[in-house]
C-alpha cells in the first residue's frame, strides 16, 4: 500500500477513535437521540484502533531491497490476486448464508438488513465494473 494512503488511514482511524470517544464524553448523545450510546464508545473505538494499528504496523515495518523486489514480483502479485479473490468469493457466500439466517431466526431488523444487502450490492457492482473495465483494457 502506498505511505499516504496508509498515513490517511491512520489519521481516519485516530478520528474515529477520538469522534466516538468525544460524542459520548462530551454528552452529545443527549442532543442528537441515540439508541444504545454505549455501542458508539464500543464500535468506534474497535473501529479507530483497527485503522491505527493495521495502517501503523504497515508504515513502521522496514523492507529490505530483497523484499521490495519479492513483493514486486509478478508471481506473487498473481498469489495475491487468487488469494483476494478465493476470499472474496468466501466473504460472498458468508455474507449470503449470515443474512439469510438472522432473517429467518428472527434476529435481523429492517435498517441493518438493508444497509448490509446494500454493502453487499456495492461489493458486486464493483466487481463486474473491475471485470469490464479489465475485459475492455486487455
Amino acid at each position: 500500500m502506498k505511505k499516504g494512503l496508509l498515513i490517511l488511514m491512520v489519521v481516519a482511524g485516530m478520528i474515529i477513535l477520538l469522534g466516538g470517544l468525544l460524542t459520548y464524553g462530551l454528552g452529545i448523545n443527549e442532543i442528537v437521540p441515540v439508541p444504545r450510546p454505549d455501542l458508539i464508545v464500543v464500535g468506534t473505538s474497535l473501529i479507530g484502533i483497527s485503522l491505527i494499528v493495521s495502517g501503523a504496523c504497515d508504515l513502521l515495518g522496514k523492507k529490505t531491497k530483497e523484499m521490495q523486489i519479492e513483493e514486486n514480483d509478478e508471481r506473487n502479485i498473481a498469489l495475491g490476486n487468487a488469494a483476494m479473490a478465493s476470499g472474496f468469493k468466501v466473504m460472498n457466500v458468508t455474507i449470503s448464508v449470515s443474512l439469510f439466517a438472522l432473517i429467518f431466526t428472527g434476529y435481523m431488523t429492517v435498517v441493518p438488513c438493508f444497509t448490509i444487502i446494500g454493502a453487499f450490492a456495492i461489493g458486486q457492482l464493483a466487481f463486474i465494473v473491475r471485470l469490464w473495465h479489465l475485459h475492455k483494457t486487455m
